[in-house]
C-alpha cells in the first residue's frame, strides 16, 4: 500500500522522499486504525495539489533561531515535510539545550500530530505537537457560530516494557476525518459528536459536515482549542481566526497553517532507565484498575493504536472497500499501475 501511495504522489510531481514521507504518514495512520488520517486523505491532498494549493518545490527554512527556540517559515510545502523537519529541529535543540520550542507557519495538514512526537521516543525524549485546526470548525464556548479550530495535539512519552505513552487527540469530540469516513461509507455517527448547521445534534454524517463539530468537555475544550490555536500560530504569524482557510473548502492557495513542535531531553533531570521504570510502575497500577461492565480492560493513550499496528503489520490492514475504491480512481487517473496484491484480492472488481 506504502509503495501505491508513493507512486500517486510522485505522479502528482514530489521527489521520491517527499512522496514516501507522505505515503509513511497515511498507512501509518491506517495500521494504527486511525482511518481518519490515513489514505483516505489522498483524495484532499490530490485536490489541493492538482489546484496548486501546495508548492511541490517547497523547502522548510528557519526564520528566527535563538538558542532552543525558532521560527520555521514552511514555503507552502507539503505539511509532512514541515513537520518532519521542525520535529527533527526541535530533537537536535533539546540535545543542545534540554528543551526546545519550534513553531512554523506556511504549512499545511500534516497528517497526525503523533507521528511527529513519536520522532521524540527514537532519542529518549518526551515530544509534543500541535496544529491549528483544518478551519474554523467549532464555535466558541456560548457562540453561535464557527470561529475556532479543533487544533490538536499529542504528547508521547517513553516507557520500558510497556508501549509508550501517546496521546493524540483534537479539541473536538473526534476529527473531521472520522465524520468524512463515515460519510464516505455511509454511516450513522453518534449524536454526541456533532450539530447541524441548525446547532442540534445529528447522528448523519452529511448534515454534520454542513455544520460544526462539538468540543470535548464543553466549555473546557473551547478553552483549550482557543490557547492551542494561539500558541501554535500567533508566535509564527501562521493562518488563525479570520485568516484560517477551510482545508476542504479554500482551495486559492496554501493554507498557511500554523504549528508548534516541543521536545523535552529527560536525561537532563533524571536517570533515563529509572524514569522509564517509573513510568512502568505507573502505568501498571493504572491498568490494575477493576475493568468496568462491557470493558475488556484498561488501556493507556495510544495503547490501542501500537496494538492495532503489531496486528495489522503482521496479518495485513483491513480497508473499507470505498476507500480502495477511491484510491484506484486517483490512481488511474494518474496512469499509476495497480498493485500485484490488488488485482489478486479482486477487491471491488
Amino acid at each position: 500500500m506504502k509503495a501505491w501511495i508513493s507512486d500517486i504522489f510522485r505522479a502528482e510531481g514530489f521527489n521520491g522522499g517527499e512522496a514516501e514521507l507522505v505515503a509513511d504518514s497515511l498507512v501509518d495512520a491506517d495500521a494504527r486504525s486511525v482511518y481518519s488520517h490515513g489514505i483516505q486523505r489522498v483524495k484532499l491532498y490530490t485536490k489541493r495539489i492538482m489546484s496548486d494549493c501546495i508548492n511541490r518545490e517547497g523547502c522548510p527554512v528557519i526564520v528566527v533561531d535563538r538558542d532552543a527556540t525558532a521560527v520555521v517559515d514552511g514555503d507552502n510545502a507539503m505539511g509532512q515535510t514541515v513537520g518532519k523537519f521542525c520535529m527533527e529541529l526541535a530533537i537536535q535543540k533539546a540535545r543542545q539545550y534540554g528543551v526546545s520550542f519550534v513553531t512554523a507557519r506556511g504549512s499545511n495538514h500534516y497528517g497526525r500530530c503523533a507521528y511527529y512526537t513519536r520522532m521524540a521516543l527514537e532519542y529518549d525524549m518526551i515530544g509534543f505537537s500541535a496544529t491549528i485546526g483544518g478551519g474554523n470548525l467549532m464555535a466558541p464556548w456560548g457562540g453561535t457560530d464557527s470561529r475556532v479550530g479543533n487544533n490538536p495535539y499529542s504528547y508521547a512519552i517513553p516507557a520500558f516494557n510497556h508501549y509508550p505513552v501517546v496521546l493524540d487527540m483534537a479539541m473536538s469530540v473526534v476529527a473531521k476525518g472520522k465524520v468524512d469516513v463515515a460519510s464516505k461509507t455511509h454511516s450513522p455517527i453518534p449524536d454526541t459528536w456533532a450539530l447541524d448547521q441548525n446547532g442540534f445534534p445529528t447522528t448523519d454524517a452529511e448534515e454534520a459536515l454542513k455544520g460544526s463539530l462539538r468540543p470535548i468537555a464543553d466549555y473546557k475544550g473551547s478553552g483549550m482549542a482557543i490557547v492551542i490555536g494561539m500558541l501554535c500560530s500567533v508566535i509564527s504569524n501562521g493562518a488563525i481566526g479570520p485568516t484560517l482557510k477551510r482545508v476542504y473548502g479554500d482551495f486559492d492557495g496554501g493554507l498557511n497553517k500554523g504549528q508548534l513542535f516541543m521536545a523535552v531531553d529527560i536525561s537532563r533531570m533524571t536517570d533515563v532507565q529509572v524514569f522509564k521504570e517509573r513510568m512502568d510502575r505507573q502505568i501498571d497500577f493504572i491498568k490494575a484498575s477493576p475493568a468496568a461492565a462491557n470493558t475488556e480492560e484498561v488501556y493507556l493513550p495510544g495503547e490501542l493504536e501500537y496494538r492495532s499496528f503489531d496486528r495489522q503489520m503482521k496479518d495485513g490492514i483491513v480497508y473499507p472497500v470505498e476507500i480502495i475504491q477511491e484510491i484506484r480512481e486517483i490512481a488511474g487517473g494518474f496512469g499509476v499501475a495497480e498493485p500485484e496484491w490488488l488485482k489478486q484480492s479482486g477487491v471491488g472488481q
